[in-house]
């Protein structure tokens, strides 16, 4: 038990140790962030309302623009304009039925990315400790609370492990770019796809190995060393939310 809880302490200390270095300069409590996931992804993908739209995104980049890391921001602006204009800003140059395929392909990337970016904000921002305990406060059942915290700690570590597989493909000069991985199917799914499944299976171990240690399949609640408050950040939060509501359902601004 000793020896599968050291990597399991390890993977864990590594996970926590890059969320604190891209922590976000605007704390916001994990509860309000857990609302604007929901409301956000529903106003992504639930309402017809350009104007909510474009807040929705708005908000989104903000929220990425207050991470201590610029590159999260500068993928999802040029992900989010590119596809916005595919959907706005082709059909007023061009018709046909190629025209209105890649119309259809903007206008859900553009969607898509909006929760892609509060979802990286979100992964990126928030420490396991602070969602479980965030997760408590909200007396949340373990079968959904648990599955969550070990996405936290599962997500960012795959990231990584990806990363260290393509470091590697460029040293032996088997990968140069993402084009020539898409050209070789056959040897992408050699050299990345079972490489990786190897490291996630033993990824998936070792967390499993650290919630256990961590006491998490307990029936008495958790305790935790994070406190949880609500400040002005929370409030202001709140109220964009508000109006990304009042906006979605009011159906403001032009349609989609």
């Amino acid at each position: 038990m000793t020896q599968q809880a050291l990597p399991a302490a390890q993977a864990s200390a590594a996970v926590g140790s890059e969320t604190m270095k891209h922590r976000d300069a605007v704390l916001m409590d994990p509860r309000t962030k857990l609302l604007a996931l929901f409301v956000l992804n529903t106003i992504a993908y639930g309402t017809s309302s350009l104007l909510a739209q474009l807040l929705a995104a708005a908000v989104v980049a903000l929220l990425l623009a207050s991470l201590s890391s610029r590159r999260p921001l500068i993928i999802y602006v040029i992900a989010y304009l590119v596809s916005a204009a595919l959907y706005l800003g082709l059909p007023l140059v061009a018709t046909g039925w190629l025209t209105a395929a890649i119309v259809a392909i903007g206008f859900w990337a553009a969607r898509f990315s909006i929760t892609l970016g509060y979802f990286a904000y979100f992964l990126i921002s928030t420490g396991p400790s602070e969602l479980n305990a965030g997760l408590a406060a909200l007396r949340l059942p373990r079968m959904i609370s648990v599955p969550l915290a070990v996405v936290l700690r599962f997500v960012p570590t795959v990231i990584d492990e990806l990363r260290a597989i393509m470091d590697a493909m460029r040293l032996r000069g088997i990968a140069s770019s993402p084009i020539a991985l898409a050209l070789h199917p056959m040897r992408t799914t050699q050299h990345v796809l079972l490489p990786l499944l190897a490291s996630t299976s033993r990824i998936a171990d070792e967390l499993s190995a650290s919630a256990l240690i961590r006491g998490l399949g307990r029936p008495e609640r958790p305790t935790s060393i994070v406190r949880l408050r609500f400040g002005i950040v929370d409030v202001i939060m709140l109220l964009v939310l508000i109006v990304l509501c009042v906006a979605s359902v009011l159906r403001l601004g032009l349609s989609w």
